[in-house]
């Protein structure tokens, strides 16, 4: 009985809304206490700064909320009820081992950011300091990826699981197209405008931030149609691209003395507020409420 008991208060009720103010804080709690207890465990094998590649506001665990936040606020009554889908319902533990696992992987992608050391690493840095600094980081990199994975599995949803590591994978390969498109730009002298003409690859630098809307909207909006959908995907691909603006922007920034990155920094620059414009225009027709409260202090987690 008292195994039954344990089980039934694990489970949502059913009806009951999931991100109640109860409930969220109490998950957004064990979440930071475990990643907490990660970096703690980490940081055992080796002195090193790991906390500076930690975004204490938790962007993924706001990600994955924002879809619950946004079917509460903006959808009419027949739609909040279509978004309530009972077979979706998980326990509490396995949503936090969801959360935790995309932020330990987002720690980890925080390690292989773009990084000047990675492609232009300082010839006359003969004690390798640099170079050391670089490889470090890698390494860790990768530790908070498997330790990442630990928590993932415990989710429980295998094509969920397959769908992070793909979105991990196409992060990879389009940082390493965009940090080429940077070193040829520096040495070839090439047009700033033909560094973004290629907009999927910016979005897909953060395909981890992307996949977690995704799932958040699977999670509590699946039932809501087509169109709540794309409105939802383009509302979050300004946002996307958002950080990946503020990402090259910061690498170009550590490319001290070359003026060409001036020329490069300024046009992204120019991108980025564009893109912030726009990003404003599809706010501004939203109801206002607890989805925009949400979309705010996710806006203003986009930078570690």
């Amino acid at each position: 009985m008292r195994e039954a008991r344990v089980r039934l208060k694990e489970f949502w009720i059913k009806g009951k809304r999931i991100n109640s103010v109860r409930h969220k804080a109490a998950i957004k709690r064990q979440v930071e206490k475990t990643i907490k207890q990660e970096i703690k465990y980490v940081s055992s094998f080796f002195p090193y700064n790991i906390e500076k590649f930690h975004n204490r506001s938790l962007l993924y665990f706001q990600s994955i909320f924002l879809a619950e936040d946004l079917a509460e606020n903006c959808f009419n009554k027949d739609e909040k009820a279509a978004a309530k889908d009972p077979d979706r319902r998980c326990t509490r533990t396995k949503l936090i081992n969801l959360i935790v696992g995309l932020e330990l992987l987002s720690i980890g992608t925080a390690f292989h950011d773009f990084k000047a050391s990675g492609s232009f690493l300082n010839p006359g840095d003969s004690s390798g300091e640099i170079e050391k600094e670089y490889t470090l980081d890698l390494l860790f990199g990768d530790i908070f990826y498997s330790r990442a994975v630990i928590f993932l599995l415990r989710y429980g949803d295998h094509d969920v699981f397959d769908r992070i590591l793909a979105a991990l994978k196409e992060l990879h390969e389009n940082r390493l197209k965009l940090h080429q498109k940077v070193r040829d730009m520096l040495e070839e002298d090439h047009e700033p405008s033909n560094y973004d003409r290629d907009t999927d690859s910016l979005v897909k630098a953060n395909k981890l931030l992307g996949i977690s809307f995704d799932i958040g909207f699977n999670m509590f909006c699946k039932n809501t149609g087509r169109k709540k959908k794309k409105e939802y995907s383009s509302l979050t691909g300004h946002i996307i691209l958002l950080r990946t603006y503020d990402e090259l922007l910061k690498y170009l920034k550590s490319l001290k003395g070359d003026p060409s990155t001036e020329k490069i920094s300024a046009y992204l620059t120019s991108k980025k507020n564009f893109t912030d414009r726009k990003l404003s225009d599809i706010i501004s027709e939203l109801d206002s409420g607890k989805f925009n409260s949400s979309l705010k202090a996710l806006l203003d987690s986009l930078e570690i």
